[in-house]
């Protein structure tokens, strides 16, 4: 929440790869901005994990002792099904539920025609949302919603000795923390604003119209390109 008033003015806070990403395809947000976006937000993530560890290090050598391999204490940094009875479907459906309704949240409150938070309230209520969908979905995965709250950490902890075995000792990194949460996000705004959102600026309202003569418009060009392809071959200009 903090995070969201401090830098909302200078980037628009996004502080997620998968929110990110869901606003270049349902809000044009420039695709030339996503890698410093995504590296700005992992770099975030792994300094605030040091700083985490910093801070609570002598807690955390004392619960799970002073060798961090053994891994007692990673589950305070990185999201894993958190029981051995919760599989793959569940854990990535866990992560992908819930970072739907957190995409749904995010567009519902720069929505304009539907009922805006007062200046300033976004941050607030982004904020209480993330603590509740922890909290609702937190007992089968850590609940990540974020590549970068879960990557960043991840990378953390593996350089300060908790092991690869722990840190990247299954594949769950990639299709949790990841494909769920960004096929999440994606999921929910395309319901966002197939069911509520009017304005143009998404591809969901486009007119058929407009497809259509969008599609026409792509035809002819690459038809034009094909058919000078060919003169060019014909007159010699190009050789096969």
């Amino acid at each position: 929440m903090v995070a969201i008033y401090i830098a909302g003015g200078i980037s628009g806070a996004h502080l997620n790869p998968a929110i990110s990403l869901m606003l270049y395809i349902y809000r044009g947000f420039p695709l030339r901005k996503i890698p410093i976006y995504v590296f700005a937000q992992l770099l975030g993530a792994f300094i605030a994990a040091l700083i985490a560890f910093g801070v609570f290090r002598a807690d955390i050598v004392n619960y799970g002792g002073a060798n961090l391999a053994t891994g007692h204490t990673l589950s305070s940094f990185i999201t894993y099904p958190r029981h051995v009875w919760i599989d793959a479907s569940t854990a990535f459906f866990t992560e992908f539920t819930a970072t739907s309704i957190l995409a749904v949240a995010v567009l519902a409150l720069g929505d304009d025609a539907n009922a805006p938070p007062g200046a300033g309230m976004s941050a607030l209520i982004i904020g209480l949302l993330i603590t509740v969908l922890s909290m609702a979905f937190g007992y089968n995965t850590g609940c990540a919603m974020n590549p970068a709250r879960d990557l960043g950490p991840r990378l953390a902890v593996l350089a300060l000795g908790y092991g690869g075995g722990n840190t990247f000792g299954n594949s769950y990194w990639v299709w949790g923390p990841w494909c769920a949460t960004i096929s999440g996000a994606i999921f929910g705004a395309f319901l966002y604003d197939a069911l509520i959102f009017v304005g143009g600026e998404s591809p969901v309202n486009y007119p058929r119209k407009r497809i259509k003569r969008a599609g026409t418009k792509w035809k002819r060009r690459w038809a034009g390109r094909i058919k000078n392809a060919k003169k060019k071959m014909k007159s010699g200009g190009v050789k096969a």
